[in-house]
């Protein structure tokens, strides 16, 4: 694959472009970059059709074939995605610091618009969105359940976040057990106050797993789940090989025996989401956003700061409501006079 990537690269890109053409879609691409490094050699992913856009995408290994995969996608596609978070090492970098694939794009496009992402943060989104859905019918849902999270790097420490946050007593496991005291204090002085759950570090993974309702395998591709953890388990407990690779094939055999299904960490939704929330953000920016004034009112929208008396709009280039006066404090003044409902209804009244 490494020597003919580029030519790969390009086929995909034209398949995409031609899908988007028929269905009357954007085109996309997507440049990401990982961690879990078995060999030097890129992977491409399929493409996907996600409501308005079709869409393609390369887990790259290196700056260079960041770069040419970029040039090849660039100005064919309508916009290109890049993953800012630093997972390549020294070694795979033009500079001799740690690899930078979102700057090497961000250098190359010039016709696409570009996007930039985090491809850990849609990796847990898309764990805490699964674990909500399979908890769904409990009554509590995730929150008083015991979660072990095998792996307390930068995955599973955001995870931890997220689902003690959702009151789930959380046992994260690490080998280097200062390191790890360390991670769950920090975590227990995050969270919101009125949280009860608590985040507990540990470096012997059977002892995390005994009783767990949910278990979460975290760790980069290495199998470090066994048959006798799965086997310590609560009665109906959930697998979740969030690492791609986290249970030794044992451990698969005694989950299927003891009736336990094996969920694999799957973006899909959370990819959705994400350009479902990138178009909304881009179309908050660029046609909703400012401030002006309108027939001798000032008003703001967007998330722009009102200035104190500002008429806080839905749109500010097309108006057709008022949401409120600001009080200068990012915030709206709660106690409105008269004149202050006769100016909001006068952005009302425009609109007809």
């Amino acid at each position: 694959m490494s020597m003919n990537y580029e030519k790969t690269a390009r086929e995909l890109i034209s398949r995409v472009t031609d899908t988007a053409k028929t269905k009357k879609k954007l085109s996309g691409f997507c440049i990401g970059n990982t961690a879990k490094i078995e060999n030097n050699d890129l992977y491409f992913t399929p493409l996907r059709e996600i409501h308005n856009m079709s869409i393609a995408g390369v887990i790259v290994y290196s700056e260079k074939q960041a770069i040419d995969i970029a040039r090849e996608a660039d100005g064919k596609v309508d916009y290109i995605l890049v993953d800012a978070e630093k997972k390549i090492p020294e070694c795979m970098s033009r500079l001799g610091t740690p690899a930078n694939v979102e700057r090497a794009v961000r250098e190359t496009v010039k016709k696409s618009s570009l996007w930039v992402y985090k491809g850990n943060d849609l990796a847990v989104e898309a764990l805490d969105g699964l674990l909500a859905y399979l908890t769904k019918d409990s009554l509590q849902g995730i929150g008083g359940k015991k979660i072990a999270i095998i792996g307390a790097g930068n995955l599973g420490c955001k995870l931890a976040i997220k689902l003690v946050e959702r009151g789930a007593h959380i046992f994260i496991t690490r080998r280097d057990a200062a390191k790890i005291k360390i991670i769950a204090k920090a975590i227990n002085h995050i969270k919101p106050a009125y949280t009860i759950a608590k985040v507990i570090g540990m470096t012997d993974n059977l002892a995390a797993c005994k009783g767990a309702d949910i278990l979460i395998g975290m760790t980069a591709g290495i199998p470090v789940i066994t048959a006798e953890m799965i086997r310590s388990l609560a009665p109906g407990a959930i697998v979740v090989d969030g690492g791609k690779g986290t249970l030794y094939p044992e451990a698969i055999g005694a989950a299927y025996k003891s009736g336990i299904e094996v969920y694999r960490l799957d973006v899909s939704a959370a990819f959705e989401g994400l350009i479902s929330h990138l178009f909304a953000c881009e179309n908050l920016v660029r046609k909703r956003m400012g401030r002006r004034v309108f027939r001798g009112e000032p008003i703001v929208s967007g998330g722009l700061m009102g200035r104190k008396g500002d008429i806080v709009v839905d749109n500010v280039h097309a108006p057709s409501m008022a949401y409120g006066i600001a009080d200068g404090k990012g915030d709206f003044i709660r106690s409105l006079s008269q004149k202050h409902l006769a100016r909001m209804k006068s952005i009302k009244v425009q609109e007809k």
